[in-house]
């Protein structure tokens, strides 16, 4: 009887830990999104669609190509909005993850693989400045040469 009732107390726990699974990525989603609200949907909106100002564009099914061309990846992390926020390198990742899985999934490259804190500490380490719309304007022309190779 004892193991009959461990083996069934080890399944409950185990179905238990699979429900709570999702709810806790919904939670965590949730707590980026708002991170997202406070620090970057004054100038990108709630959706992405960016404030109409050019030098802010619209991220909705476009931001995740960046992520596929060469310097893209850099970019989206250096651009001084996102490198000079007053978040952790942890945070900032959760958050640019988000933005591109939320507003351009099927933009991102099959092997897309996540910012992480460490990624996101180094490359934060350098702002773009002056450079930043040349560097903007040349990737935008690496991302037309990868839409019409893929």
């Amino acid at each position: 009887m004892p193991n009959r009732f461990r083996v069934r107390s080890l399944a409950t726990l185990g179905i238990a830990l699979l429900m709570w699974l999702p709810l806790a990525s919904h939670a965590n989603d949730a707590q980026t999104k708002m991170k997202y609200t406070l620090f970057c949907s004054g100038c990108h909106t709630a959706d992405g669609r960016g404030s109409g100002d050019p030098r802010i564009p619209d991220m909705r099914n476009y931001v995740g190509y960046f992520a596929a061309v060469e310097g893209g990846r850099e970019f989206l992390i250096q651009v001084p909005g996102v490198s000079t926020a007053p978040l952790k390198s942890k945070e900032l990742a959760q958050i640019v993850n988000w933005m591109l899985r939320t507003f351009s999934a099927d933009q991102l490259p099959d092997d897309f693989k996540p910012f992480d804190e460490q990624e996101v500490e180094r490359l934060r380490q350098y702002v773009l400045r002056s450079e930043l719309g040349d560097t903007r304007k040349a990737l935008v022309t690496r991302i037309e040469e990868y839409k019409k190779n893929n």
